[in-house]
Order: C-alpha cells, then sequence, then structure tokens
C-alpha cells in the first residue's frame, strides 16, 4: 500500500533505524573485527571464526558471556588528516585539498559484534560449537563528483550549462543477531573440513539500493532541472507511534535470515599449514516496520525556477512546516513514493586463505589474504605476522597489514592461559590509538574464554652436556 511521501516521516525512520544501529554498540560497551590476525593467535578457540575447519586445542571450552569475543573497528580510503587542514589550534576545510586528497570512490568499512555466549566441545575426530553474537556492519560508499558539487554548488562555473551525475554514492548499515552451529571433521590425518549454519534474526536496517541524481543548471536564468532514480529503504524493530526502548532490540522476530561458513584445512608437514574459507554468504529478509522511497518514474525531467527564500521565514525564523512542505513538494515532482515494501540484503561476506610455517616449536610465520564483498565493491587485504609460542599457554605475536588504500599498519596481539582463563587482546594497527586523525585502519578485538583439557604441554629437548 503505497501512501503519500513525507520527508519528515522518511528522515524520521532514517534516524531511528541508526539511533537503535547505534544502540546496539553501545549497549554491549562494543570495542572490532579483528578476524585477520586472529587466525595468528593458534591457543585461542575463537579462531573457528575465521575458518570453521580450525580444531582448537581443547576438549571444552565456553565463553565468558558478553565478554567471550568484543571486536571494534574501522577501515576508510580517507582518514581524518586528508579532510581537514590544521592551522595553530583551529581546523579548517580547504575545498581543494579535500578534494586533492580523496579518490573517485571513497569507502568506510565499519564493523562491531559482541558474542553473548559461545562454547566448542571435541568429541574424537569431530568438533562442535555454538555461539550467539550480535554484530553491526557499516558500509558507506561516497562518490568524489557528489563532494564536488556539494562543496562548490551548481551555480560555479564548473557545473554551469553541464548535465552532471550525482550518482554512486551509498550508505547502508545492519544490525543483526547470529545463531551459529559449527561442526568440524577431522577427515584425514592432513585434512579439516568445517562449517558453520547461522539463522540471522534481523534488527534494525538503512540499505540505499539506489541513489541517483542528473542536474542540469541553465546557465542563463540559473534553474534547475533534473531526475531521480531513488530506492531507499529501512526497517525498525520501533512501531511507529512508539518510543525507542531497550525491550525493542530483542522482541524483533520478523526479519529471518540464513547464512553459512565454509573451510578447509590441510597439514602438509610439521612446518607448513594451509587453508581457505569463505564466511557468511547469506541474507536477510526485512518483513517487519518497514519503509521505502522509491521513484516511480526515473526517467522524469522536473525543472525548478528557485524559491523565495522570504516565503521559509516567519517573524525572523525559520518556519519549518514551510521547509517540509517544499521538500515533499519537490519529491512529488520526481514522483517519490512513500510504501512499506518488504525487501531483502545480503550480509557481506569473505574469502581468506591462510597458511603459517613452523619453525622449530616456538616460533610461527604467518599469512592471510582476505577480501571482503560490500555492495558493488570489494575490500582485498593482506596479513603477516610472526608468532612466539612461549608455551602452549602463552602466545605473543606481531602483524603487518595491507590494503590499497594504506600499506603501513603495524599490529600485536597476546593470548594466556591462567589456568582455565584464558584471556586475550588483538590490536591492528597499534600505533593508530596514538594518531587516529591518520589512520585508515584500526581494529581491536578482546574476550575472555574458560578452556579444559588442553593437549598434552610440549616440552623442549633436552640437551646434553659434557664436561
Amino acid at each position: 500500500m503505497k501512501k503519500h511521501y513525507s520527508t519528515k516521516k522518511i528522515f524520521s525512520r532514517t534516524f531511528i533505524a541508526l539511533c537503535v544501529i547505534i544502540f546496539g554498540l553501545l549497549s554491549k560497551d562494543s570495542v572490532a573485527q579483528s578476524d585477520r590476525t586472529l587466525y595468528f593467535l593458534p591457543i585461542l578457540p575463537n579462531t573457528r571464526t575465521v575458518n570453521p575447519a580450525i580444531f582448537p586445542q581443547y576438549n571444552f571450552y565456553v565463553g565468558i558471556p558478553f565478554l567471550s569475543s568484543v571486536r571494534f573497528g574501522f577501515e576508510t580510503s580517507v582518514n581524518y588528516d586528508n579532510i581537514f587542514l590544521e592551522e595553530g589550534d583551529s581546523l579548517y576545510l580547504d575545498r581543494e585539498y579535500l578534494l586533492g586528497n580523496i579518490n573517485d570512490n571513497n569507502l568506510l568499512n565499519f564493523n562491531l559484534s559482541d558474542e553473548l555466549f559461545t562454547f566448542g566441545i571435541k568429541a574424537g575426530k569431530n568438533y562442535f560449537n555454538f555461539r550467539v553474537a550480535d554484530l553491526v556492519n557499516v558500509n558507506i560508499h561516497i562518490d568524489k563528483e557528489f563532494l564536488r558539487f556539494f562543496l562548490y554548488g551548481n551555480g560555479s562555473e564548473e557545473y554551469l550549462g553541464k548535465t552532471v551525475n550525482l550518482g554512486g554514492s551509498a550508505f547502508n548499515a545492519m544490525y543483526y543477531r547470529e545463531y551459529s552451529f559449527g561442526y568440524a571433521r577431522q577427515v584425514t590425518e592432513k585434512l579439516n573440513l568445517g562449517a558453520n549454519v547461522k539463522i540471522l534474526q534481523g534488527i534494525a536496517d538503512l540499505y540505499t539500493e539506489s541513489l541517483d541524481f542528473t542536474l542540469y543548471t541553465d546557465p542563463v536564468d540559473f534553474s534547475i532541472s533534473g531526475s531521480s532514480n531513488i530506492r531507499v529503504f529501512t526497517s525498525t524493530p520501533v512501531p511507529d507511534g512508539e518510543d525507542l526502548q531497550p525491550k525493542h532490540i530483542f522482541t524483533v522476530t520478523g526479519n529471518p535470515g540464513f547464512a553459512f561458513d565454509f573451510g578447509g584445512q590441510y597439514v602438509f608437514n610439521e612446518k607448513w599449514t594451509a587453508g581457505a574459507s569463505i564466511l557468511n554468504l547469506g541474507s536477510i529478509s526485512w518483513n517487519e516496520n518497514v519503509e521505502s522511497s522509491i521513484t516511480k518514474d526515473p526517467s522524469k525531467v522536473v525543472t525548478f525556477e528557485g524559491f523565495d527564500f522570504g516565503e521559509f521565514f516567519e517573524n525572523n525564523e525559520l518556519d519549518r512546516d514551510r521547509i517540509e512542505e517544499a521538500l515533499d513538494s519537490i519529491a512529488d515532482e520526481f514522483s517519490i513514493s512513500d510504501g512499506e515494501v518488504k525487501y531483502k540484503t545480503t550480509i557481506p561476506s569473505t574469502l581468506m586463505l591462510n597458511g603459517h610455517y613452523n619453525l622449530g616449536l616456538k616460533n610461527q610465520f604467518s599469512g592471510v589474504i582476505s577480501t571482503q564483498f560490500l555492495q558493488e565493491n570489494v575490500w582485498p587485504a593482506l596479513s603477516l605476522a610472526y608468532t612466539r609460542k612461549f608455551s602452549d599457554d602463552i602466545n605473543l605475536m606481531f602483524s603487518y597489514t595491507a590494503f590499497p588504500q594504506s600499506y603501513l599498519n603495524l599490529g600485536a596481539g597476546f593470548a594466556a592461559n591462567l589456568g582455565p582463563v584464558q584471556f586475550y587482546a588483538i590490536f591492528e594497527n597499534a600505533l593508530a590509538a596514538a594518531a587516529l586523525t591518520k589512520a585508515s585502519l584500526f581494529k581491536v578485538r578482546f574476550g575472555f574464554n574458560l578452556v579444559f583439557d588442553g593437549k598434552k604441554k610440549t616440552k623442549e629437548p633436552v640437551e646434553k652436556t659434557t664436561e
């Protein structure tokens, strides 16, 4: 059923969706997705989230609820210092400086998750795992031409008498809960295979399938002609007329989804191991409290001769109702309809290739090639690491990560077992904490597990000495 378009309503729905997503982050004290470097600490049972074929060394483990795995982080093609210039104690925005520092396509990938509960158990050549986790994915794509138009305006010499295409930008944000059932099997002495089956519960979503505009400014009378192709969808757990409350986060059940992980791990010999995995192959169907804004006729061209700005003021104050009426009028001219359309979104999937080389009993060199698949974009990265295995209970690692927009990111991490209590922390680009304005990558992950019945401790051979 289609309804009269209201810019106030669509902005309100978008704002609520973002609030729910932000609430999902803050309510868990979530601090990023460091899955690439998670592989470099072999004593962690959580490595199954990187490759479901990996067998943890413990017969049984259980995560401390809400603290087993807390993750936060971002990767971006443009950092803070690429945008603002600093002069003394002041910051200012210079158009040419900004446009000279950004790419044609600018990406921001932001991920958070919190493992609410998890456990794993080994049974002979089989390993079973279960976990419940809340996850947030935010992916923003900003086209350079859109920024240029915003900074200079349609009346500048660059756009007068020219048709400009402002399409290509997108904003997608998703908050969902995952119930994962994992199984791994030692097929042979050298080969392990594993898979995770995930039931997904969509909580909030903002999805821009299309956000395209074309504009032409007449060089004589400055009238503007344009067309639009907009397809924007939202889903929130908050029914119309209600305020956002914590209960809404846990009671939404009308947005089901499924996803799968598959992996394999092969041991060539005592020195070389390699593996591959594909993670998060799946989607969510958004059916509950959905709203949509869709252009009915993308080929329609509308011409505006301008507005009398005096009409937007009353008693020297902005008349918000008049502004909303004007925006609604523009939307109606572009034939943008407001409705309740059910829709489906895929979750960002990742392909990973991993391997490591053991130099003796205590030194391990590892590498991971990962590619995350976002909407109309891919995000490749390479990570290398050295891990010092002081014992079967203590790992210390140092890593290096590179992706197309940032080639020097040094990380570190450790994992330690204090009896049955295991604590770990991982930092990708550890130096970024001291210089966030220059960072294009920063990720943190930490957690607590209880681990039991580990494998027998390895002992260093005793060298015989002669007097």
